[in-house]
């Protein structure tokens, strides 16, 4: 059994991008509503209630409770904030897979798995380079021999 869980960089990595999106809906709010000062208010107090809750809260949450499990047989993967959920996948079922490795992985962690089977779908978020490389070589060699 392999065990996977997302990393902190990219738990660090989204709050960044949180943050940056929260300060441009402020701005903007305020060079376009400056002269209505209470949508202004309302608009910028939405913004950084809801970032501050996805990046304290929901997000570290969601981190913590993640787990992909890699048996000999089947994928595993466990999930949730609130509702938790799971999903099983038979190894032999794998039809293709795509990898997703975005710029400056190594630092952020933003790279995806996206496992395809008849019937379903299941998507490894937020490995590490190594890891998403490792996963997808590993899965691309039984989808080959599933295929043949």
């Amino acid at each position: 059994m392999k065990r996977y869980a997302p990393n902190k960089n990219a738990l660090i990595s989204i709050r960044i991008i949180i943050l940056v999106l929260a300060a441009a809906v402020t701005a903007l709010s305020y060079m376009f509503f400056n002269n209505h000062n209470i949508i202004m208010w309302i608009i910028i107090s939405v913004c950084w209630i809801t970032a501050i809750l996805y990046g304290v809260f929901f997000l570290p949450i969601y981190f913590k409770h993640t787990v992909y499990n890699i048996y000999e047989d089947d994928i595993r993967k466990k999930t949730g904030m609130i509702f938790f959920s799971k999903q099983y996948m038979k190894i032999r079922s794998i039809q293709y897979i795509s990898t997703i490795i975005t710029p400056f992985s190594k630092l952020t962690a933003l790279n995806f798995i996206i496992v395809n089977a008849w019937g379903g779908r299941m998507i490894f978020c937020f490995l590490t380079r190594d890891e998403t490389m490792e996963l997808s070589s590993y899965l691309d060699e039984i989808a080959k021999n599933n295929n043949n």
